[in-house]
């Protein structure tokens, strides 16, 4: 990624699950308008390569391995790179953990233990850092900025995605109550929605390989998008052009909210009565 620099000059981006495709554009992004990053993720490895190819654009980075949703984890993540980099001014909550077998079948289901360790970790991720980022900031006496990388599901329901669709909207919700909350301090809070994006490694289960050119043309502009195009709505609400900026949520999706979703989009199992398999009218036991 070529050099454009300026919009984010000498400040300091943490992005949480930064070790590999959104996280990772983001992080090259913040890193190509002049940030200093530290990239954090469950994936110690991953962390080091991001933070290599930023070292190579010329940037400071740091690699940070810790789980998000682990607040001492996230206190040590955040001491680090305050030693090493200085504050954070610009926090990405960008992570999320694709636990519990059963959260990717009917509501029917979802085993309480699977829909409590999804909710509890996901949510405790963006909790933990928003609040430890805002609470040096506002010591300090300086703005910042926080994006949160919410989902359509907030929206629109995915099929077969009630715990993931149920953290998004809270995602969501979070983001309107903490931005009206740190406005006085001068910290802006905004979501961005991505809709369909083409990434690496994506489960066959979310997008089926062999059906990916088929669900880009349901989409307006008639592609899925991709990780970078993400990552530019990033900056843009990390910088100063969107100074006045707060509270918002913004769709970066082909125009797919737009037109509402045409169900070929979704190639997953629609459950019924006819095949769903046992389940018990106990939440326990």
């Amino acid at each position: 990624m070529p050099h454009r620099g300026g919009r984010l000059q000498d400040r300091v981006a943490f992005v949480t699950g930064a070790g590999r495709n959104i996280g990772r554009a983001i992080a090259l992004a913040c890193a190509a308008e002049g940030a200093s990053v530290a990239v954090a993720d469950v994936d110690g490895d991953g962390a080091e390569r991001v933070a290599r190819e930023i070292t190579d654009l010329g940037r400071p980075a740091l690699a940070l391995r810790g789980d998000a949703s682990d607040f001492a984890d996230v206190d040590r993540m955040f001491d680090e790179t305050e030693e090493r980099l200085g504050t954070i001014d610009l926090l990405v909550n960008n992570a999320y953990a694709r636990v519990g077998t059963t959260n990717w079948a009917s509501f029917l289901t979802v085993e309480p233990a699977d829909w409590t360790e999804f909710v509890t970790r996901n949510t405790d991720m963006f909790f933990g850092c928003t609040q430890r980022a805002a609470r040096a900031l506002a010591i300090e006496e300086r703005p910042g900025a926080v994006v949160n990388i919410s989902s359509n599901g907030s929206d629109r329901a995915h099929r077969n995605h009630i715990a993931y669709d149920s953290v998004k909207g809270a995602m969501d919700a979070f983001t309107r109550a903490t931005a009206v909350d740190l406005a006085p301090w001068g910290i802006r809070v905004n979501a961005i929605r991505p809709g369909n994006i083409q990434i690496a490694n994506e489960p066959d289960e979310v997008w089926p390989g062999e059906q990916r050119e088929h669900q880009g043309s349901q989409i307006p502009m008639g592609r899925p998008g991709t990780p970078d195009e993400i990552a530019a709505g990033v900056v843009f609400l990390g910088s100063d052009d969107a100074s006045y900026i707060t509270g918002q949520t913004f769709n970066i999706d082909g125009g797919l909210l737009t037109q509402g979703r045409s169900p070929q989009v979704e190639f997953v199992t629609v459950y019924t009565p006819e095949n769903i398999g046992p389940f018990s009218r106990r939440l326990r036991g």
